[in-house]
């Protein structure tokens, strides 16, 4: 560097860069400054690091072509994301590439938002759950990674976009979306599109408290009491508002109560699905559960009696579905439900976890209960969904 004063050289391995960064004038400077191929440029606010490789044999880089013996200055970013130990291994990685006639150049891959949608396109007749890994595609992952290759997202990355996601949605709801990326990168790896999915050293997302509400007797009724409510002013205004849906509401949850079936179990059910066994007992089969086994559930006398009132309420033609509700509109009704209950700590999903509960209470084995609710085994059962029996028993007891 002619012209500029170096400072007396300190000791240690890396003086050298020390002492070229620190001869750097305190204005930006027009050219990188280089020491042993590894070379600073001053901007506005901080120093970017280069690095010059020579090329023996020529060839491409940037689009632009190089001679035999020719050199190219690399980007390597911004000089406090490296220690002069990491720049010292690059730049020996980058001339070996050179001196072995390789691209320095990684093939840059399809985006995230490209490679997402031809996912969802090959896993759209087995992936359960499709339209919620789409909303999670769309909404929660393609603003942050849409315009990402793939190989370009960092854990860095993924870090900021989980810390984003934590501090306005549940942990739940962000460990969803974070699965539905892993699932997408996962596969990307398999097919190998990218070396490694970079959620395997971000940061954990934090686990909310687990939660076991449950409704009490009296809670039910007065959401069914509420239910009748809603549906007999939706009957008052059903000139004003034809196209509304009507007469779903309080069947759909009552059956969740009565079968302890999942939500999207639920709005899967075909009039086919319905087994008639004997007078007094009738069966549905649940084809689309979590955990991608069928499973049969027998209907309580309620649900027998729900069946009959679905059969006459009106549907369009070619709709074979026990409840022909979309998903946005089931949401809004138990939206409103919910506020106009005033229970507001209450989800569809705790109807499950109640009439488990009562089976469990009622002194059924947990095996029996966690086949209706199709779990495999009963540690689910257990942590999330019964008040354990033993416990009730010991308060008993003690009393």
């Amino acid at each position: 560097m002619a012209g500029v004063k170096r400072p007396i050289g300190r000791p240690g391995r890396y003086a050298k860069y020390e002492d070229l960064e620190a001869s750097l004038p305190p204005v930006m400077t027009k050219r990188p400054a280089y020491c042993d191929g590894i070379g600073l440029f001053r901007g506005a606010k901080s120093f970017t690091v280069w690095i010059k490789v020579r090329l023996p044999h020529g060839g491409t880089y940037n689009n632009r072509s190089v001679p035999p013996g020719g050199s190219i200055e690399h980007k390597a970013g911004n000089r406090a994301s490296w220690t002069w130990q990491q720049l010292e291994a690059e730049r020996d990685r980058l001339q070996g590439l050179a001196d072995r006639n390789e691209p320095l150049e990684q093939a840059q891959a399809e985006t995230f938002a490209a490679y997402a949608a031809a996912w969802l396109e090959r896993r759209k007749p087995t992936l359960k759950g499709y339209g919620i890994s789409n909303g999670h595609v769309k909404s929660a992952l393609n603003p942050t990674f849409g315009k990402i290759a793939l190989n370009a997202i960092t854990v860095a990355d993924v870090n900021r976009w989980i810390g984003k996601q934590s501090a306005t949605l549940a942990p739940a709801t962000v460990k969803r979306q974070l699965n539905t990326f892993n699932s997408i990168m996962n596969e990307a790896v398999k097919e190998g599109v990218i070396d490694a999915n970079p959620s395997q050293h971000a940061k954990r997302v934090k686990a909310g408290e687990e939660r076991q509400r449950f409704v009490t007797e009296k809670e039910w009724l007065v959401i069914l009491e509420t239910c009748d409510r809603i549906e007999q002013e939706q009957e008052e205004r059903r000139e004003l508002m034809p196209q509304e849906k009507r007469g779903w509401l309080r069947h759909f949850v009552a059956w969740a109560y009565n079968s302890g079936m999942r939500r999207s179990e639920i709005l899967g059910l075909e009039w086919d699905n319905v087994r008639e066994v004997d007078a007094d007992h009738t069966v549905v089969e649940v084809l689309n559960s979590k955990n991608g086994k069928s499973r049969y559930v027998t209907c309580t006398a309620e649900m027998r009696k729900i069946l009959t009132a679905l059969k006459a309420l009106p549907r369009e033609k070619g709709d074979n579905r026990l409840f022909p509700l979309s998903l946005t509109t089931l949401k809004r009704a138990l939206t409103a439900l919910w506020k106009e209950t005033g229970l507001k700590d209450v989800r569809l999903h705790d109807l499950r976890r109640s009439h488990a509960t009562i089976l469990v209470s009622k002194g059924f084995d947990v095996r029996t209960v966690a086949g209706r609710l199709g779990h495999t085994g009963t540690a689910m059962l257990a942590k999330h969904y019964a008040v354990d029996r033993g416990d009730m028993e010991a308060a008993a007891a003690f009393g």
